[in-house]
């Protein structure tokens, strides 16, 4: 048997912060799910299975909805089963599963509550036990109302769908989305977690044991994420030993490079890679450090001007480059034997370039 582990695709992200490109980012997240489905029937997936967060919030419109569930359709194996995440989670009454309900096929099962799910009347041998979400923001995980596994039948695999932050692995510094440790997981004493939430994958290497997986978010959704996007294709041996196979989905990335720069820097080769035709997907964050001398200073706005106007997606912050304070600099600017003259030579005399960045500073303010 093979399993398609995904989770975090956020369909119907808006991506506000970024207008110029904001309809390639969001149509990408529809492309990422077609990409698994077609995956899936390549490989001859029985299962597709979703660890939360298949939207990106609980009003998406109907129209996304639609082109979800049309997706999800294609899908040639036995059954889709997906799970509530905090950011498309279950309520009662809720207009999102209940319009997704309504065009989502047969061989589509919603998680929504937090039981075990015998999988074996749509064709998988597997028991599954679901964790879903039924708020965006909980202190407490879904695993409470999970019994431990105390009689198993060989026959069957034992798999485990939840969403939340993992213990040292995820970033929830108040512990208010629904947080887990790994151990609590592992005393549940299935075969394997899928575990939605966190954007990152986990384990690092294919062939590392572990209690619990994270796909990932199969389409980078910002510069946090360093990926190209990813899911799991899970292979079951006879003996119910699981594979796993890194898959790479996506369709853009996100880059962000912090870069020293000096008088000596040829600022053109600098920022050549930027244009190589491979960057024309990845959106770029670029933090420039360092101090240039005046004419320098000019080529760099001008090159970055050039640069943000022509690339696909790039942002570089130039905040912290400072104009290199010179002997010439200050001879052009200030009288000969004045006190701004005299200090500003003092301290370029003494090499303290933080006392002199400063000092010419506060002058400049002065002046103005």
């Amino acid at each position: 048997m093979k399993i398609l582990a995904a989770a975090d695709l956020h369909l119907g992200m808006k991506f506000s912060g970024y207008p110029e490109v904001q309809a390639q980012l969001s149509g990408a997240r529809f492309t990422a799910l077609k990409r698994l489905i077609e995956t899936a029937n390549r490989e001859e997936c029985s299962l597709f299975l979703i660890a939360g967060d298949l939207f990106d919030r609980v009003t998406v419109s109907r129209k996304d909805i639609m082109r979800t569930t049309s997706l999800l359709n294609e899908f040639q194996g036995e059954l889709v089963a997906l799970l509530p995440g905090n950011h498309d989670f279950f309520s009662s009454g809720g207009a999102l599963w209940q319009n997704f309900a309504e065009s989502a096929g047969d061989r589509v099962l919603l998680l929504k509550k937090q039981q075990v799910y015998d999988l074996q009347p749509y064709g998988p041998t597997v028991k599954l036990y679901a964790a879903p979400c039924s708020s965006k923001h909980s202190r407490v995980n879904g695993l409470a109302g999970l019994s431990p596994l105390k009689e198993r039948d060989e026959k069957l695999l034992y798999l485990g769908m939840a969403h939340g932050s993992l213990a040292g692995i995820s970033f929830d510094s108040q512990g208010d989305y629904f947080p887990m440790t790994g151990e609590e997981l592992e005393k549940l004493g299935l075969d394997l977690w899928i575990v939605g939430h966190t954007h990152n994958q986990y384990p690092a290497a294919e062939r590392e044991e572990a209690a619990f997986i994270i796909p990932g978010t199969p389409e980078p959704d910002g510069f946090d994420c360093r990926h190209g996007g990813k899911a799991w294709l899970l292979e079951v041996t006879p003996d119910n030993k699981i594979k796993k196979k890194s898959l790479n989905t996506g369709t853009y990335r996100f880059s962000r490079e912090d870069i020293e720069i000096n008088a000596d820097s040829d600022l053109e080769e600098l920022f050549s890679g930027y244009r190589d035709p491979d960057m024309a997907n990845t959106l770029s964050g670029v933090n420039l450090k360092g101090r240039l001398p005046r004419e320098k200073m000019t080529i760099l706005r001008k090159l970055i001007k050039e640069l943000e106007e022509s690339l696909f997606r790039i942002r570089i912050n130039d905040s912290q480059v400072a104009e290199e304070i010179t002997p010439d600099l200050v001879d052009h600017e200030f009288t000969q034997g004045s006190f701004p003259y005299l200090l500003l030579k003092g301290l370029i005399e003494d090499g303290d370039m933080e006392a002199l960045q400063a000092a010419y500073s506060l002058l400049e303010e002065v002046r103005a």
